[in-house]
């Protein structure tokens, strides 16, 4: 299976990609996606912690392929501001360079910049991000129809839906399209905050620190918490399954995410290189990894002080850090992810809680601490 890994702009990274590639495996790094260059009037859906100019950006894209690792560059901006005035001129001026820079693909989210990208930048492939939501034939079909559009990303719907994944492979295959899936994102489907996040996402990409602090993600925690047996219906993909979703023809596998460090990122990208994980398959997720994270005691997690917590950003961001091993929640290393479809109109499957483990006392605490910090903080 081919993989798209992420580049979190750490210059470190290329050592860690590196080695990565000496390590034998069944499946092999083709592509790293990011945006390198500063958000200023184009969002990438997440915050760069390292900032390149547009020429220390093309020797980094050169270090990759020199790998034999393309790049993708992710202006996947869920916020349509090409249509904003003030703006469109320097997002087609971003496409124009794009074309003469030589990147091959691009990642966006909508329709209109697609379009823009089929006139400015036309030698370059078009993404659709994973925030376009294709989960149905129907809209596949509307993306498809775009001749610059070479990749689809599905929805996470669809990752457990194997016959509905496997017809829109058929599908996209008429028109010379793949489809992609991501293995590790975490995020539940049918969540009533994938919209919210995506477009805050995109606003805190260009300008954070005027963002009101709140974390999405403390909403699909907190909902999974209550709800034990949604663990077992996350659109995970394990590493031994890569094979059963080549099978049907899926191109390729994407990988999360590029927010975290790059031990994180080259430890989880290891685990699918190798096609199989003993531990914890939440480790391996950008939200619910435990990875670095210190372990704590019930004694630690009971005595956390919400009001401090919610005295300041900066607490609120290190609670958000820590949730994952304050929740303490694993998965089974024998559950079978494809055994469910999740489309939960008959079967009764998950009702059996016995693949989840968790510690109620625990579990109890931390929900009554995220209800404590949505009233002291997040919808104060």
């Amino acid at each position: 299976m081919k993989l798209i890994i992420p580049d979190n702009n750490d210059p470190k990274l290329l050592d860690a990609v590196k080695r990565l590639k000496e390590k034998e495996s069944p499946h092999q790094i083709v592509e790293v996606y990011g945006k390198l260059t500063k958000n200023t009037y184009l969002g990438s859906g997440r915050t760069n912690l390292w900032d390149y100019v547009r020429p220390e950006a093309m020797q980094r894209i050169f270090g990759f392929r020199k790998l034999g690792i393309e790049y993708e560059w992710s202006i996947n901006d869920i916020i349509p501001r090409f249509d904003f005035l003030k703006d469109r001129p320097k997002i087609i001026e971003e496409l124009e360079w794009i074309e003469e820079s030589g990147i091959k693909k691009i990642t966006v989210a909508t329709y209109g910049l697609a379009r823009l990208a089929e006139r400015y930048c036309p030698s370059t492939e078009v993404v659709a991000s994973f925030y376009t939501n294709v989960d149905s034939l129907k809209r596949l079909k509307q993306w498809i129809k775009l001749e610059n559009v070479k990749t689809i990303v599905s929805g996470g719907s669809t990752y457990r839906n194997i016959p509905l994944l496997e017809k829109m492979v058929e599908e996209a295959k008429k028109t010379d399209t793949e489809i992609r899936v991501i293995a590790n994102l975490g995020c539940m489907s049918n969540c009533i905050q994938a919209r919210g996040h995506a477009i805050i996402k995109s606003y805190a990409s260009i300008d954070a620190p005027s963002l009101h602090c709140r974390p999405f993600t403390f909403y699909c925690m907190k909902h999974l918490m209550e709800n034990p047996e949604e663990f077992l219906q996350l659109p995970i993909i394990r590493p031994e399954d890569l094979d059963a979703y080549e099978s049907i023809g899926v191109d390729s596998v994407k990988l999360v995410d590029r927010s975290h460090s790059t031990p994180w990122i080259e430890k989880v990208i290891g685990s699918y290189l190798s096609g199989s994980y003993d531990g914890n398959i939440l480790d391996l997720t950008s939200n619910f990894s435990t990875f670095y994270i210190d372990s704590m005691s019930n004694e630690e997690v009971f005595n956390i002080d919400t009001d401090e917590v919610s005295s300041s950003r900066a607490g609120i961001r290190e609670y958000r850090r820590i949730l994952p091993e304050l929740m303490g929640v694993s998965i089974a290393s024998d559950y079978n992810f494809l055994s469910c479809n999740t489309i939960c109109d008959s079967c009764e499957g998950c009702q059996d809680t016995s693949a989840i483990i968790f510690d109620s006392e625990r579990r109890e605490v931390v929900l009554k601490q995220l209800e404590e910090l949505e009233q002291k903080y997040l919808f104060k």
